[in-house]
Protein backbone atom coordinates (compact mmCIF):
# COMPACT_ATOMS: atom_id res chain seq x y z
CA UNK A 1 0.00 0.00 0.00
CA UNK A 2 1.28 3.45 -0.90
CA UNK A 3 -0.05 6.51 0.86
CA UNK A 4 1.27 10.03 0.54
CA UNK A 5 1.54 12.96 2.90
CA UNK A 6 0.57 10.79 5.84
CA UNK A 7 -2.93 9.85 4.70
CA UNK A 8 -3.62 6.20 5.41
CA UNK A 9 -6.21 5.33 2.78
CA UNK A 10 -7.34 2.17 4.55
CA UNK A 11 -8.35 3.91 7.78
CA UNK A 12 -8.97 7.46 6.58
CA UNK A 13 -6.69 8.91 9.27
CA UNK A 14 -3.36 10.67 9.09
CA UNK A 15 -0.68 8.42 10.53
CA UNK A 16 1.71 11.09 11.75
CA UNK A 17 -0.44 14.06 12.67
CA UNK A 18 -1.94 12.35 15.72
CA UNK A 19 0.94 12.46 18.20
CA UNK A 20 3.76 11.90 15.74
CA UNK A 21 6.10 14.22 13.85
CA UNK A 22 7.07 12.24 10.77
CA UNK A 23 5.37 14.84 8.56
CA UNK A 24 8.00 17.37 9.67
CA UNK A 25 11.70 17.55 8.84
CA UNK A 26 14.50 19.80 10.14
CA UNK A 27 17.11 20.50 7.43
CA UNK A 28 20.47 22.23 7.85
CA UNK A 29 24.10 22.14 6.76
CA UNK A 30 26.27 20.58 9.51
CA UNK A 31 29.03 23.14 9.01
CA UNK A 32 31.91 23.37 11.37
CA UNK A 33 35.62 23.23 10.74
CA UNK A 34 35.69 20.58 9.44
CA UNK A 35 32.04 19.60 8.93
CA UNK A 36 31.18 16.97 11.51
CA UNK A 37 27.89 15.07 11.59
CA UNK A 38 28.94 13.15 14.71
CA UNK A 39 29.29 16.46 16.60
CA UNK A 40 25.74 17.44 15.66
CA UNK A 41 24.34 14.04 16.66
CA UNK A 42 26.22 14.21 19.97
CA UNK A 43 24.51 17.58 20.69
CA UNK A 44 21.14 16.01 19.90
CA UNK A 45 21.92 13.02 22.11
CA UNK A 46 23.12 15.18 25.02
CA UNK A 47 19.92 17.24 24.78
CA UNK A 48 17.88 14.04 25.14
CA UNK A 49 16.09 14.47 21.80
CA UNK A 50 15.13 11.14 20.29
CA UNK A 51 15.16 10.97 16.49
CA UNK A 52 12.65 8.95 14.49
CA UNK A 53 14.32 9.64 11.14
CA UNK A 54 17.63 10.79 9.67
CA UNK A 55 18.78 11.35 6.11
CA UNK A 56 20.46 13.82 3.81
CA UNK A 57 23.14 13.98 1.15
CA UNK A 58 26.80 15.04 0.91
CA UNK A 59 26.68 15.50 4.67
CA UNK A 60 30.28 16.54 5.25
CA UNK A 61 30.77 18.11 1.81
CA UNK A 62 28.43 21.08 2.22
CA UNK A 63 25.19 19.11 1.85
CA UNK A 64 22.24 19.02 4.19
CA UNK A 65 21.37 16.76 7.09
CA UNK A 66 17.68 16.01 7.62
CA UNK A 67 16.43 15.04 11.07
CA UNK A 68 13.00 14.09 12.35
CA UNK A 69 12.61 14.42 16.13
CA UNK A 70 9.96 12.78 18.27
CA UNK A 71 6.64 14.59 18.23
CA UNK A 72 6.69 17.70 20.37
CA UNK A 73 10.48 18.14 20.23
CA UNK A 74 10.62 20.06 16.93
CA UNK A 75 11.20 23.47 18.54
CA UNK A 76 13.74 21.99 20.95
CA UNK A 77 15.70 20.66 17.98
CA UNK A 78 15.39 23.94 16.07
CA UNK A 79 16.65 25.86 19.12
CA UNK A 80 19.50 23.39 19.73
CA UNK A 81 20.68 23.68 16.12
CA UNK A 82 20.08 27.43 15.73
CA UNK A 83 23.77 28.07 14.97
CA UNK A 84 23.29 25.98 11.81
CA UNK A 85 20.28 28.05 10.65
CA UNK A 86 17.91 25.06 10.35
CA UNK A 87 14.68 25.08 8.33
CA UNK A 88 11.54 23.26 9.43
CA UNK A 89 9.73 21.66 6.50
CA UNK A 90 6.20 20.28 6.63
CA UNK A 91 4.92 17.76 4.09
CA UNK A 92 1.48 19.41 4.37
CA UNK A 93 2.97 22.51 2.68
CA UNK A 94 3.05 21.84 -1.09
CA UNK A 95 5.80 24.44 -1.55
CA UNK A 96 8.15 22.76 0.95
CA UNK A 97 9.37 20.09 -1.48
CA UNK A 98 8.82 17.47 1.24
CA UNK A 99 6.55 14.51 0.61
CA UNK A 100 5.71 11.79 3.11
CA UNK A 101 4.91 8.32 1.82
CA UNK A 102 3.80 5.46 4.00
CA UNK A 103 5.01 2.54 1.92
CA UNK A 104 4.25 -1.13 2.18
CA UNK A 105 7.16 -3.29 3.31
CA UNK A 106 7.30 -5.37 0.13
CA UNK A 107 9.14 -5.46 -3.17
CA UNK A 108 8.32 -2.30 -5.10
CA UNK A 109 6.92 -0.29 -2.19
CA UNK A 110 9.64 2.36 -2.31
CA UNK A 111 9.67 2.34 -6.11
CA UNK A 112 5.96 3.16 -6.27
CA UNK A 113 6.47 6.12 -3.93
CA UNK A 114 9.50 7.42 -5.87
CA UNK A 115 7.78 6.97 -9.25
CA UNK A 116 4.74 8.92 -8.09
CA UNK A 117 6.85 11.79 -6.79
CA UNK A 118 9.14 11.82 -9.84
CA UNK A 119 6.09 12.05 -12.08
CA UNK A 120 4.73 15.01 -10.12
CA UNK A 121 8.15 16.65 -10.13
CA UNK A 122 8.15 16.78 -13.93
CA UNK A 123 5.24 19.19 -13.92
CA UNK A 124 6.40 21.17 -10.88
CA UNK A 125 10.01 21.68 -12.05
CA UNK A 126 11.57 19.78 -9.15
CA UNK A 127 14.07 16.96 -8.83
CA UNK A 128 14.55 14.53 -5.94
CA UNK A 129 17.43 15.63 -3.71
CA UNK A 130 17.31 12.87 -1.08
CA UNK A 131 15.21 10.42 0.88
CA UNK A 132 14.79 9.75 4.57
CA UNK A 133 13.60 6.41 5.93
CA UNK A 134 11.88 6.77 9.29
CA UNK A 135 11.12 4.48 12.20
CA UNK A 136 7.65 2.93 11.85
CA UNK A 137 5.20 3.51 14.67
CA UNK A 138 3.46 0.55 16.34
CA UNK A 139 0.53 0.55 13.89
CA UNK A 140 2.83 0.77 10.89
CA UNK A 141 4.97 -2.09 12.21
CA UNK A 142 1.85 -4.20 12.60
CA UNK A 143 0.71 -3.27 9.07
CA UNK A 144 4.24 -3.77 7.66
CA UNK A 145 4.56 -0.14 6.56
CA UNK A 146 7.52 2.22 6.59
CA UNK A 147 7.43 6.05 6.66
CA UNK A 148 9.57 7.60 3.92
CA UNK A 149 10.19 11.28 3.31
CA UNK A 150 11.24 12.44 -0.16
CA UNK A 151 12.76 15.91 -0.47
CA UNK A 152 12.67 17.55 -3.91
CA UNK A 153 14.18 20.86 -4.93
CA UNK A 154 13.19 23.27 -7.68
CA UNK A 155 15.54 23.38 -10.63
CA UNK A 156 16.15 26.10 -13.12
CA UNK A 157 15.54 25.01 -16.66
CA UNK A 158 17.79 26.38 -19.37
CA UNK A 159 16.04 28.96 -21.48
CA UNK A 160 16.79 30.42 -24.86
CA UNK A 161 19.43 33.16 -24.31
CA UNK A 162 17.71 35.21 -27.05
CA UNK A 163 14.53 35.60 -24.92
Amino acid sequence: MLTRTGLDASSGRTDWSEGRAMHLQVRFQPRSSPADVEKVLRKVKNAGINLVGIGGSDLEFGGELALVPEHGREQDLMDLLSAYHPRLLDSADPDSGLTLCIVGHHAGGLHDCMASIASGNVTSGRIIRDILIGVPDVDQMRDQQVPVQIYSEAVKIATDPND
